[in-house]
């Protein structure tokens, strides 16, 4: 395997690994990588999204290729995706974050998936987290724990492996403005143009993740911009043929804006027809309540129906905003430098 391949010879894989400061993470992630494509015709490609730890000097001693953004600016989970597919080579393309660990012998399950189902843009594995924090976590794992055999699903969340020839039928991997959502969007496009998507039983990746609580995880979305990008993947998918793909993703927002409509003109109406303004508030106070009572009973925990409730507001709140911006161009290239790797660099392990 090496770490830059020429346009004149293509490997069978590409390897995306995107990272930002994940100086505790990415050994074992690349370790992982790298025992998984022995014996393959493969390249790994690191996206560094300009980390200011030593995520960069450790993934340095293993045999793959480095590049990080030119601008800060560029920043974000759909830029990373798509600067991977910018530089890569390969026929198949996998997509993983350096928080993760490939499990040996998925790729070839992967690959034998797709090489026998010709209508198949991509494919990805369950995904299992080593640990659960927070409602997200949760969620992750129950539906990794339900699924007994392969399914189609809508997009692949947590990364896959993906056909190059789909990919260039509908014009690229990520929309690099898109700060989250991304595999949403490229799932749409794919779906729009007629190729499916499958999530296999066999376990692809374990997944660490971030180490916080379910308020740590909401105001970092919310600083980071990610919180926003729901609202940017309607805004983009706006008349165009994945627009009823994106607003079947998105429900929820539009559930919890007419709801609010509903309680809105319902007050105005109360007022107007001269009921009680106590009892009208009552009224409008009750929605939620209501809607906070039905997620404990779903979730069987009255603190999470709680929860449940204030981040589908912050949510809602956040994809209004993020359909405020007008979307830019997504095949716009990306400025990009590359990292030099040292000669010969090698990791013991991986050549154990």
């Amino acid at each position: 395997m090496s770490g830059a391949q020429t346009a004149a010879r293509r490997p069978l894989i590409s390897i995306l690994i995107k990272a930002l400061n994940e100086e505790q993470r990415i050994a074992a992630c690349l370790d992982s990588v790298m025992a998984a494509t022995r014996g393959l015709d493969a390249e790994v490609v690191l996206v560094d999204s300009l980390s200011n730890d030593r995520t960069v000097e450790i993934a340095s001693q293993y045999p793959i290729r480095i590049v990080q953004f030119e601008r800060l600016a560029d920043r974000g989970c759909g830029a990373a995706v798509q600067l991977g597919y910018q530089v890569a080579n390969g026929e198949f393309i996998y997509v993983l974050d350096a928080d993760m660990q490939l499990n040996a012998g998925f790729l070839a399950i992967a690959m034998k998936a797709l090489e026998e189902d010709k209508g198949l843009a991509g494919v990805a594995g369950r995904l299992i987290d080593q640990a659960v924090r927070t409602q997200s976590d949760a969620r992750r794992a129950r539906l990794a724990a339900e699924q007994q055999s392969d399914i189609e699903v809508h997009e692949l969340g947590g990364g896959g492996l993906y056909r190059r020839l789909a990919i260039e039928q509908v014009g690229y991997l990520a929309n690099r403005w898109l700060k989250a959502y991304e595999e949403a969007d490229l799932g749409a496009r794919l779906r729009a143009a007629g190729w499916r998507l499958k999530r296999l039983h066999a376990v692809a990746v374990q997944h660490q993740g971030h180490a916080e609580t379910n308020a740590a995880m909401l105001i970092r979305l919310w600083r980071n911009g990610r919180a926003k990008a729901g609202g940017a993947f309607l805004r983009a998918a706006w008349g165009r043929p994945w627009w009823d793909l994106a607003v079947r993703k998105q429900w929820y927002v539009f559930v919890n804006l007419a709801a609010w409509i509903v309680s809105v003109v319902g007050a105005m109406a109360g007022a107007i027809v001269g009921i009680s303004p106590s009892l009208v508030l009552a009224c409008v106070v009750a929605s939620p309540l209501l809607l906070v009572a039905l997620l404990a009973l779903k979730k069987r925990s009255p603190a999470q129906g709680a929860w449940a409730w204030v981040s589908w507001q912050v949510v809602t709140v956040a994809a209004v905003l993020g359909c405020t911006s007008a979307p830019l161009d997504p095949f716009l290239p990306i400025p990009f430098k590359e990292v030099a790797v040292p000669s010969g660099a090698v990791n013991e392990g991986w050549m154990a």
